[in-house]
């Protein structure tokens, strides 16, 4: 898969190597320059990388054998997602298993009650609850995106006032789910149904679910459902 490839060329980087040696324990600059065989400027830079992408942290000092004390680096917590899991691969084999013992009809009603329960976590904060439908939409294009998405909103069909007519497109070039898309198509309207959830408008799938998944989704700003 795309996404393990990537992963072994990440560790296989230099900034990769000093995540897995951090994995271990806290090191200085110094620590780790002499087991990378780097000078200490070279791995400042990375870590300097690494921290402004949030997966490093300076963690207190450490006392050297000689001299002053140096800053010791650790992991944050960030870094957790830069490690395998089983997620995906598990994810994957439940939906195959539901995909064989669910007819078609279960199998869409229980991923679209998944995607409601997911917008819960969103809607408990009730952002978008007393807004007007465009800006409801545009608070949940903000959630797709905090999920992974590159999501970009286009207004089709204006209305009146703040859109309160119309209809609404919404574009990913990213999609969260991307893994998962192309062996089942179906999780389309688990986030058809999260959309629907924090916007209370009808919504419909017109996502391309290649090899490269985009999602797409239409959104009438007229009436609630």
């Amino acid at each position: 898969m795309a996404g393990d490839q990537a992963h072994r060329r990440f560790f296989r980087s230099t900034r990769g190597r000093i995540v897995a040696l951090l994995s271990r324990q806290g090191a200085t600059v110094e620590e780790l320059a002499q087991e990378l065989g780097l000078t200490d400027n070279a791995v400042r830079a990375h870590l300097a990388a690494l921290e402004r992408d949030g997966f490093v942290v300076q963690r207190g000092q450490r006392r050297a054998a000689q001299g002053k004390p140096a800053y010791l680096y650790e992991l944050a917590p960030a870094a957790d997602r830069l490690f395998p899991r089983a997620y995906l691969p598990t994810l994957d084999a439940l939906l195959e298993l539901l995909t064989e013992q669910l007819p078609a009809a279960e199998l869409e009603r229980l991923l679209r009650t998944l995607g409601q329960r997911l917008a819960q976590r969103w809607r408990a904060n009730d952002q978008g609850g007393a807004s007007k439908p465009l800006s409801r939409v545009r608070w949940a294009v903000a959630v797709l995106n905090e999920l992974g998405a590159l999501a970009e909103l286009e207004v089709v069909m204006e209305g009146l006032g703040d859109c309160s007519g119309g209809q609404a497109r919404l574009r990913a070039a990213s999609c969260p789910l991307a893994a998962l898309i192309p062996s089942h198509p179906r999780l389309c309207l688990l986030v058809e149904a999260l959309l629907a959830e924090l916007t209370a408008l009808p919504v419909r799938t017109c996502c391309r679910c290649a090899e490269r998944p985009q999602c797409c989704f239409e959104i009438d700003l007229v009436s609630e459902h």
